[in-house]
């Protein structure tokens, strides 16, 4: 009995460590230390760091961990993102991201400071917000129909408007004309408040932005004459699919943690944010956003960014726009 005591201890020990690092015994180091860092790439104010901030104030609750938004801005959210995957894969850091980060700059910048697929794993996709396309409120077009007859009408006019250069609002507007039949010239305005005033004062035909920053203005200063998105946002306001047409475009802010996050905690993550956002006051709040609360497991959220890539990435390429 000793002899078999002596050879059998050495496996008992190898085969815990082995299902320790496999994440089957979750008692063992699977618990998510505090505080948990809410890493925001963008300044404080916007809608990223809104949403960081509502997530942290009931994630505390939830995980019984302290949790604090850390505001990392610059270079359209890239220096956030670097940052965020040198944190240790612990769970005790999120990054807040969105297509931007994830869909679009790996195909625009040749040098990217971070791989979304090697140095992050997915989380939870917490909300979607969604584009619209608007006219002067002056304008004769009262509908889609209207303004694709008068895009393939006059081809050369066909000129649209979206707050930047490399943004999912400039891309959707070339996937408009790409529907019409069209190549639409895009015009870069900085930020929504300028394009709006363009709007408003009849100097381009046509703008694309997100249905938060435009639908204030709807419908005395500008017209929207679709939604993006799968549902209704504004019950005077149809989608774009309500009208016959197959488009579709949403923006979304979803959590990712660093590679080699063990499962059992972005498992435990995820199911927080999903908690959380069926919260009725965060639904709330994110309804007066423009957004919709979501809230994803972690393979569903993966699922949402590769077909976020098959969908922007043709449009993406097909346009050889480049920001360096």
């Amino acid at each position: 009995m000793k002899t078999w005591n002596k050879r059998c201890f050495p496996m008992t020990i190898v085969l815990v460590f082995i299902l320790f690092l496999m994440g089957v015994l979750p008692g063992m180091a699977q618990e998510i230390k505090g505080p948990i860092r809410i890493i925001v790439p963008y300044a404080p104010g916007g809608s990223s760091d809104i949403i960081g901030r509502l997530i942290a104030d009931k994630l505390k609750d939830i995980l019984g961990q302290p949790a604090i938004v850390e505001n990392k801005p610059g270079a359209g959210g890239r220096i956030g993102a670097e940052y965020a995957k040198n944190q240790p894969p612990d769970g005790s850091s999120m990054l807040v991201m969105n297509p931007a980060l994830f869909v679009v700059s790996p195909l625009v910048y040749s040098k990217l400071g971070y791989d979304p697929d090697l140095d992050f794993t997915p989380v939870s996709q917490v909300q979607v917000y969604h584009f619209v396309l608007s006219v002067p409120a002056t304008s004769p077009i009262k509908d889609v129909k209207g303004l694709m007859d008068w895009i393939k009408k006059n081809p050369k006019q066909a000129n649209f408007g979206s707050p930047a250069a490399g943004s999912l609002p400039h891309f959707f507007g070339l996937m408009i004309g790409k529907y019409a039949g069209v190549e639409m010239v895009h015009v870069s305005y900085n930020g929504s408040g300028p394009l709006i005033t363009a709007l408003m004062g009849g100097h381009i035909p046509m703008g694309v932005d997100t249905y938060d920053a435009q639908s204030r203005y709807h419908p005395e200063k500008i017209r929207i004459l679709a939604t993006a998105g799968t549902s209704r946002k504004h019950p005077d306001i149809p989608t774009f699919k309500e009208m016959g047409y197959e488009i579709e475009g949403v923006g979304w802010n979803g959590i990712v943690v660093p590679s080699k996050t063990p499962k059992p905690i972005v498992d435990q993550l995820s199911q927080a944010l999903v908690k959380i956002m069926k919260i009725p006051d965060v639904r709330q709040k994110l309804e007066q956003m423009g957004a919709e609360a979501t809230g994803t497991t972690a393979e569903e959220f993966a699922k949402i960014i590769k077909q976020d890539r098959e969908r922007w990435g043709p449009i993406i390429k097909a346009s050889g726009f480049k920001a360096d």
